[in-house]
């Protein structure tokens, strides 16, 4: 029944967790991240899938049917940030340069009714940290968007006028700027989008800005490191969403493992083909890049890998390593 089957994957999900752990050489960054609630959006997945497969015997569904780890994206389950907010409308969405259409059976998204309206990401997102790059970036054909991350800034007036400046720039120069963490400049300056983590998306919607960012038709990016935090995205309707760190980094201090190629590839199935992944984290040349997008990847974010001395040849040959697919 769905009650014993719940009990026993969540047991059995805390010991992979436990047992990944304990690995010093191996194990991936969200396996090692099973704990209590990733455990039970694991088994709420697992059961609704067994459900869903499960055949009639008599007056009742029947049995859950045993399936196998959680594998697709029409059974994860989403966690609601507002259960009360009956419409949980998304927000802007964007579709993948590999996506050959959207999907316009979900309506909760606001530019599904008109299919040519839907803006097409590039296939890498630069993440620089001030005016300079992004004007060197901006100026190159393979750039369409590019992230700025401020880093240990807290005076709002300098926090505006470095967006307003690369916002300036980017328009400038035909790009779509993205704004990490600090959406109240974003909004106030009219950026094309915001990357929030998900240890600042409670404080985000607390404040309001996520309702002000739909009303502003903003696009959002969310970061994911654990199954709990990926059902905790899909409760938010994003218009992309991140895995990271995919291999070591040491451009910032994360609390997680690197998760390894082989979660991307989970992710890539736990992803509804509508909303594209982005891979970040320690992508910093064009083999990494290329093993990333056979992973599934439809975007990679970089640091390193665009700050060489010859930016132009790096970011060419990126670019290029996202197109060859084996």
């Amino acid at each position: 029944g769905t009650g014993c089957t719940l009990s026993s994957v969540i047991a059995s999900a805390l010991a992979i967790g436990h047992q990944q752990r304990s690995l010093l050489e191996s194990g991936s960054g969200a396996a090692r991240s099973i704990y209590t609630i990733d455990a039970c959006c694991l088994a709420k997945s697992y059961v609704t899938a067994g459900v869903a497969r499960g055949v009639q015997l008599g007056e009742g569904a029947g049995p859950v049917v045993h399936t196998n780890f959680p594998s697709t994206h029409q059974h994860f389950p989403e966690v609601a940030l507002d259960p009360r907010d009956a419409s949980n409308k998304g927000f802007l969405k964007v579709r993948s340069a590999f996506s050959q259409q959207t999907n316009n059976n979900d309506n909760n998204n606001v530019n599904d009714k008109n299919d040519n309206n839907v803006p097409t990401l590039g296939t890498l997102l630069p993440i620089v940290d001030d005016a300079e790059w992004m004007g060197r970036l901006t100026k190159l054909d393979d750039i369409t968007d590019i992230q700025l991350r401020i880093k240990g800034e807290t005076d709002e007036e300098k926090i505006h006028a470095l967006v307003q400046k690369c916002h300036d720039i980017c328009t400038k120069n035909g790009v779509r700027l993205w704004i990490n963490d600090y959406w109240k400049a974003a909004i106030k300056v009219g950026c094309f989008g915001v990357h929030i983590g998900q240890e600042d998306l409670g404080r985000c919607a607390a404040e309001g800005g996520l309702d002000a960012m739909k009303e502003k038709n903003m696009a959002l990016g969310i970061s994911t490191h654990s199954y709990a935090e990926l059902s905790a995205a899909f409760g938010i309707r994003p218009s992309y969403i991140s895995l990271g760190p995919v291999f070591g980094t040491k451009s910032k201090d994360v609390a997680f493992d690197p998760q390894g190629l082989v979660t991307v590839r989970k992710w890539r199935e736990l992803i509804g083909p509508d909303i594209p992944l982005v891979a970040i984290g320690g992508i910093n040349d064009a083999e990494r890049t290329r093993e990333v997008r056979d992973a599934g990847a439809d975007m990679v974010a970089l640091i390193g890998g665009v700050k060489k001395d010859d930016t132009k040849a790096a970011v060419r040959d990126l670019a290029a390593a996202m197109l060859m697919r084996e």
